[in-house]
């Protein structure tokens, strides 16, 4: 190459050099500058490439049952995530990697050991600096984790991280489980909706630093505003009172194989709702589960439980007294061409009936024939009366899903006809709630008061009162006094001999007002024949009331479907449960009559531990038959022994624990290491896994306990 080329190249390649060290220059100048003096857009793009405050959920606040026992809970659940690229010592790891790995498998089982350890290889591998490790670990056992060899060394010398995120738990499971509700981001219902505002409590801000994947880990444990923990709703429900309306209930429907059914009980002055029970078949598995609020959110037409409503019309405007006549005739009649019937018409008919025996013999023709009496020619003043009550609105529930009452104002109303008026009288044309329904009973026994349900009595923070829900009141007084005392009197007929429900409460030791319902279902398409709903609402005690309550069976399929039959049985062993346990229905004295309900039988025990059994009925004195016995028995109460028989349990099989408790369940299926999901409290009824199989091939079981 020549002098002169060579000089021209080496001129070139000088100027070049020279332009990229300016321009490298000005990068270096440029970030200095946007180092020491960013503008709000650099900032901007820098912090969302790797930086954010991210918003930190705080814990949400429980619900808690009147006794003050756990309805729903907040469990803290934690993530294991693992930098492979800290500073931890890698002479240590190696050595413990094994000893880590097996640690891991044996606390969590979800894993080999060898898997583990191929996770933490990938992650050093890969350079994962926030490789998940483990999930769904509960504090127990994050607290073992946290000994684990290299994990003890801290944070920063292991490269572990545990996220707290936290589970929405029902320790009493399926028990008012819609009552409570679902906290969940769409779609919230129940207590969990109504109160998330105070359960939610106020979200706190951490600054987190973004990670190769998309993955976002805090910086570190400091927050940036410290979360604000929910605080706590102490609903009205009473967990014990609530566990006997639900198996109540899901006994009757199985007995009479029907398609739903709900069960209330409120307390009378405060509108305190101390148990609720709502359930529907399940026709894929069988099994009853509370699905929907049905006791708010299912409007139903009320039949013969209207009759209260609307003789107290005809009462209040003293149009008629208890003692007027009434001739049913041999129970058939005809309003308008159309047939309307009682239900003794196969054998003749009531023929003459007083109005009180109207009500307590549940007579369509009688009630219809006394309203029809009364506001014939002025109907518009029946649906005024019956509006003034103030039940025909909703009441502006804590809950949401609250069914709009469907009661004519006007009789220039779409539908009205010449038979609404007597077809009113029975409880058709007409839908309420069964908890709207049961307003109207309460406000009776409320001496005229009419107050909303409430499903929260107390809000809490810290184990502090906060806030106390007193009664509302929605209607001072419904009707006059005169009136109320004929309706109380007519209802405690019902109990008595000829009424409707005679039977059911003839050996109570206390007393009952309430009143039968039977109603044709219309499921939209027109009534259909043998398709009936059962339901029973009133009040005890009778002469000075405490709690009211109604039960609703709809379309059972068999036996009976008489709403004394089916419905009345449910009412009957809420009131018994109230009356044995609170002592103070009793005054200062038990009354000998007070033992009728222990008499009748001996206590029902569960089957189970042969030597525990011995020991209490020992302690109680009482008698036992032995047929046979082994470590594990069955039992049989009767009215004077408890008969005890062998329950054989043979390892390496499912154990047949129905009839047993939770405990004693758990503690044989567990020690044939199956893993146990559980639905519902007290005595295990179902289990999804026969007797008999082999453990070894089934190594997960479902029991339902009622």
């Amino acid at each position: 190459m020549s002098d002169k080329l060579a000089r021209d190249v080496s001129k070139k390649a000088y100027g070049i050099a020279m332009m990229l060290g300016i321009v490298a220059l000005a990068i270096f100048g440029k970030v200095i500058w946007l180092q020491a003096f960013p503008d709000e857009s650099a900032m901007m793009l820098g912090e969302s490439k790797a930086f954010r405050a991210a918003e930190i959920t705080p814990s949400r606040g429980q619900i808690l049952s009147s006794d003050g026992s756990l309805l729903a809970t907040s469990v803290p659940d934690y993530e294991i995530r693992w930098d492979s690229e800290a500073k931890y010592d890698q002479d240590e790891y190696r050595a413990k990697i094994d000893s880590l790995s097996q640690a891991f498998s044996r606390l969590l089982g979800d894993k080999t050991a060898g898997e583990y350890k191929k996770l933490f290889a990938n992650a050093r591998a890969t350079h994962d600096r926030y490789k998940k490790i483990a999930d769904h670990v509960d504090y127990n056992q994050l607290q073992i984790i946290k000994k684990f060899p290299l994990i003890r060394k801290g944070r920063m010398k292991s490269g572990f991280v545990f996220i707290e995120k936290s589970k929405r738990k029902k320790p009493f499971g399926a028990l008012a489980a819609r009552t409570i509700g679902l906290n969940r981001e769409d779609n919230q219902v129940g207590l969990e909706l109504a109160y998330d505002e105070i359960l939610a409590g106020k979200k706190g801000r951490q600054l987190q630093e973004k990670m190769a994947g998309g993955e976002w880990r805090p910086m570190n444990d400091e927050f940036q505003v410290e979360p604000t923990p929910g605080m706590d709703i102490v609903a009205t429900i009473d967990v014990h009172l609530q566990d006997v309306a639900d198996a109540a209930l899901r006994r009757q429907l199985t007995e009479h194989g029907a398609s739903w059914g709900c069960a209330i009980l409120m307390e009378v002055q405060t509108g305190y709702i101390r148990a609720i029970a709502n359930l529907s078949l399940n026709t894929t598995t069988g099994i009853y589960d509370e699905n929907l609020n049905l006791a708010i959110a299912q409007g139903i037409e009320p039949g013969s439980t209207f009759k209260l409503a609307s003789l107290m019309a005809c009462l209040d405007e003293d149009l008629i007294s208890l003692s007027d006549s009434v001739e049913t005739g041999n129970g058939s009649i005809f309003f308008y061409g159309k047939e309307m019937t009682d239900s003794n018409k196969a054998n003749g008919g009531h023929g003459t009936l007083s109005a009180e025996e109207v009500f307590e013999k549940s007579s369509n023709i009688g009630t219809a024939l006394l309203v029809k009496k009364s506001f014939e020619k002025n109907p518009q003043k029946f649906l005024d009366k019956l509006n003034s009550f103030g039940f025909g609105k909703q009441m502006d529930l804590e809950l949401s899903g609250e069914f709009k009452p469907k009661l004519y104002a006007s009789t220039k109303a779409k539908g009205w006809s010449g038979l609404s008026l007597t077809n009113m009288a029975i409880g058709y044309e007409t839908q309420f709630s069964p908890l709207q329904i049961l307003t109207l009973y309460n406000a009776v026994a409320n001496n005229g008061t009419l107050v909303r349900p409430l499903f929260v009595q107390e809000i809490r923070q810290n184990g502090r009162v906060v806030e106390k829900k007193n009664p509302v009141v929605l209607n001072q007084a419904i009707c006059k006094k005169e009136t109320l005392a004929e309706c109380r009197k007519m209802m405690e007929g019902v109990m008595e001999k000829g009424g409707t429900a005679e039977t059911v409460f003839k050996d109570s030791p206390y007393h009952v007002a309430g009143k039968t319902g039977t109603a044709w279902v219309n499921d939209g398409a027109g009534y259909e024949e043998h398709k009936y709903r059962g339901s029973f609402v009133g009040y005890f005690p009778a002469e000075n009331p405490r709690y009211s309550c109604i039960v609703v069976v709809h379309n059972p399929t068999r036996g009976a479907y008489y709403g004394g039959a089916v419905a009345a049985p449910v009412f009957k062993e809420l009131a018994d449960k109230i009356y044995s346990t609170q002592l103070d229905f009793h005054g200062t004295q038990m009354p000998v009559d007070s033992l009728m309900l222990a008499n009748k039988m001996m206590p029902v025990s569960k089957s189970g531990s042969t030597k525990e059994l011995f020991t209490v009925f020992k302690t109680l004195n009482i008698a036992t038959i032995e047929e046979s016995h082994g470590e594990y028995v069955s039992t049989a109460a009767s009215k004077e022994n408890v008969t005890l028989s062998s329950r054989t349990i043979t390892p390496g099989t499912v154990p047949n624990v129905v009839g047993m408790g939770l405990q004693d369940a758990l503690f044989l299926l567990e020690t044939e290491g199956i893993k146990v999901q559980i639905i519902g409290v007290g005595t295990v009824i179902r289990q999804s896994v026969a007797p008999g199989a082999s453990s070894k091939s089934n190594k997960y079981i479902t029991i339902e306990l009622s």
